[in-house]
């Protein structure tokens, strides 16, 4: 074989190992941005949960609230 054949068999070996590790990191980053979007699906359907719970919440309060207001109401009219 000669020099120039040789070098062109370490080109074309060196170009079939970039290939493969360009491939390589291709399908890391897509796995990575994969995980990332199924990551980011899983904390917006908690969020929404908890802003539905917040609501509720929010309603109980608002009917404890009214429901004091009502027994201080009556307290006052039993006391006063």
């Amino acid at each position: 074989m000669s020099r120039l054949e040789q070098a062109q068999a370490r080109l074309d070996a060196a170009l079939r190992r970039l290939d493969a590790a360009l491939q390589a990191a291709e399908a890391a980053a897509r796995t990575a941005t994969e995980s990332r979007d199924r990551q980011i699906a899983s904390l917006v359907a908690e969020l929404t949960v908890l802003r539905q719970e917040r609501d509720t919440l929010g309603g109980v309060a608002d009917q404890a609230a009214s429901r004091i207001d009502a027994v201080i109401d009556r307290l006052r009219s039993a006391v006063g």
